[in-house]
């Protein structure tokens, strides 16, 4: 008897709950004073006629706000109403709830004390989405209540941190309109005055979309056509961040004036066109590159920035260590030579070629480029810019630079054989010649000349040193913080979280770098000098593995070991490195004893001489940790 009664109690108690939960929206507003019995049935007969949720009825009639309706329910269930407009939440907190499953629901979480995750949610009463979150996030959901369209705004805030053109705008109010100025009208007659740019809220849009990648330090611009809406998107420390998020209706406006600025054909839709554009302003002198490319939804447009500031680095602000600064040096002061840069495309090859023509220039040089196309206009150097269309070819162009009294050739980059064969030759015959080339560590470069069709002889005898180069992002000094990085990464160097030799730092993300943790880069690099061994082995027409042997016995740090080298000093972090190196500069371990460096064909570390691999004190064959017995000899294993 005493059961069948608590069962009932058990039933009764479950549906007044379900009833208080189920309580009509009409109701509590009215008890709380917001809404008239007349207005909700004013309301319902709307809501009979078109099927609409009550509430967007109310809001849409003005009977009530959507922060009144949060309000009263909030009153009536006796839970706090949380105000997300400036609600400080951690990301981590925040991620707790995929992003899925908080647009699906309308829930954001905010906050978390030990096991009760609080959660604001556009409706509370929805007793089966607190369910599905607690499955979901393994937590117990304590709810508050928001508006859907805050909650909304704090996930897009989070997820696409993209800006309107209106919040740019709002950046830039006050400043110096930006004059465009095409490459072929460029007489001082000609020049556009800037009441010309005032008119067109068009002209302005493209104005705000440059400005703001200039001022955020990007290398290009991509403004890219989608189905519903064009999305600009700045480049900057080599990766690609949304910015601004345009109407589609303003696409072909927006690429029509662009290819007006940068002298291209406008009614040309078709077919991928290139233009240049100089921006002027008091503060600002750019060159911008332009290219167009017909897409699925219409014409994408990239605009390269070549900011004449960055052309002027020297050697020293590009990052190179102490002493392949040194070696580097050395080579650009040589009076005939080749010097080599290498890397894959975005490796910042062309801004050493810059530092180091910056560092041999002077009056009593004559230097002469040949680049596809001149990025940055240098002062004191002569530029030619390849045109294949006429002719003007890197071959046609070398023999008849070589008739022009040069003391220093750069070449933008060694193509084809007979590029290379020339370029080799002027290098023999008392010019210094320095050009790049794609490959992915120094040693490569041999190999990539020989298959060009360079013979073996002529590269040893020319070549001075070759220098492979990646970028890596630095870490912002504002938020940088220590860290344990992720096991995984760990292993990939032979580490794991217990034996740590020097810290590691991260950026925890602020308002000076956009919240990513970075800002500016960096270069790691590894240099091959090419000493009397190698050019022995380059001769006897050596394997690479050799040629890379003798290079790391002669003094070469690779790559894997540069990009460590600035993970130590707290510079760059582990990510970035592993990110940027190949695998086969990936396969580098750091010595648990001493910190450096080594390479993981290495037992011993050549630094401390303390074993990095276990081995078998009896037959001295390498051993897993985990052995007790040496399957080999049998002898039993000592622990490490």
């Amino acid at each position: 008897m005493m059961t069948e009664q608590k069962k009932q109690d058990d039933v009764d108690s479950k549906n007044k709950k379900n009833s208080y939960s189920r309580r009509k929206l009409g109701e509590l507003l009215i008890e709380t004073g917001l809404l008239t019995v007349e207005q909700l049935m004013e309301a319902l007969k709307v809501q009979r006629d078109s099927g609409k949720r009550l509430g967007a009825i109310l809001m849409d009639m003005n009977f009530v706000s959507e922060e009144e309706i949060a309000f009263a329910l909030a009153m009536q269930l006796k839970i706090p109403y949380i105000d997300l407009h400036d609600y400080p939440i951690k990301d981590t907190i925040l991620e707790s709830i995929p992003r899925e499953v908080s647009n699906k629901f309308t829930v954001v979480a905010i906050d978390l004390i030990e096991n009760i995750l609080n959660v604001a949610m556009a409706d509370p009463l929805d007793l089966n989405v607190i369910k599905d979150l607690q499955f979901i996030t393994g937590y117990n959901i304590q709810p508050s209540i928001s508006t859907p369209t805050h909650i909304m705004n704090t996930l897009q805030k989070h997820y696409s941190p993209e800006k309107t053109i209106r919040q740019v705008a709002s950046e830039f109010e006050g400043d110096e309109i930006m004059e465009f100025l095409p490459e072929e009208s460029m007489d001082e007659e000609e020049e556009p005055s800037a009441e010309e740019f005032k008119d067109s809220p068009f002209v302005k849009m493209v104005d705000l979309i440059i400005r703001n990648a200039i001022k955020r330090g990007a290398s290009d611009v991509h403004i890219e056509a989608q189905e519903n809406q064009v999305r600009v998107r700045n480049r900057i420390d080599g990766v690609l961040q949304d910015s601004i998020k345009l109407p589609k209706w303003t696409q072909p406006i927006i690429i029509s004036r662009i290819k007006v600025l940068g002298g291209m054909d406008i009614s040309e839709r078709r077919l991928p066109q290139d233009g240049r554009i100089k921006v002027r302003s008091r503060n600002i002198s750019v060159d911008l590159r332009v290219s167009t490319l017909p897409t699925y939804y219409g014409e994408k447009a990239v605009i390269r920035i070549l900011n004449k500031e960055e052309a002027f680095l020297s050697l020293e602000d590009l990052g190179f260590s102490e002493k392949n600064l040194k070696s580097l040096k050395t080579f650009v002061k040589q009076p005939q030579g080749m010097i080599l840069f290498t890397g894959p495309t975005g490796s910042g090859k062309t801004s050493s070629l810059y530092a180091c023509m910056k560092e041999i220039r002077s009056e009593e040089v004559n230097i002469i480029s040949v680049e596809d196309p001149v990025e940055y206009e240098l002062p004191g150097i002569n530029q030619v810019q390849i045109n294949e269309k006429v002719g003007l070819t890197f071959p046609f162009l070398l023999r008849s630079i070589l008739r022009q009294d040069p003391n220093v050739i750069m070449i933008g980059e060694i193509r084809d054989m007979e590029t290379a064969e020339i370029a080799l030759q002027a290098s023999l015959t008392g010019h210094l010649v320095l050009s790049t080339l794609h490959t992915n560590d120094a040693p490569s470069a041999v190999t990539r000349l020989i298959d060009i069709g360079m013979p073996p002889y002529l590269i040893a005898s020319s070549i001075l040193g070759i220098v492979a180069q990646r970028l890596v992002r630095k870490i912002c000094p504002d938020c940088k913080e220590e860290y344990v990085p992720d096991p995984d990464l760990l292993s990939r160097i032979s580490l794991n979280s217990g034996e740590l030799p020097f810290k590691f730092y991260r950026g925890r993300g602020c308002k000076n770098c956009g919240q990513l943790g970075y800002k500016g880069r960096t270069v790691i690099e590894e240099i091959m000098i090419m000493g009397h061994k190698i050019r022995e082995l380059i001769q006897s027409n050596a394997s690479i593995d050799l040629i890379r042997e003798a290079a790391l016995a002669t003094g070469m740090a690779t790559l894997g070991v540069s990009g460590l080298k600035k993970v130590e000093m707290g510079i760059t972090t582990l990510e970035e490195v592993l990110k940027a190196v190949q695998q086969k500069e990936e396969l580098t371990s750091i010595c648990p004893s001493c910190g450096k460096a080594v390479s993981l064909d290495f037992r011993n570390c050549p630094y401390c001489k303390k074993p990095l691999v276990p081995s078998c004190s009896t037959c001295g064959r390498i051993a897993q940790p985990e052995w007790v017995v040496c399957p080999y000899c049998r002898s039993e294993l000592k622990p490490t």
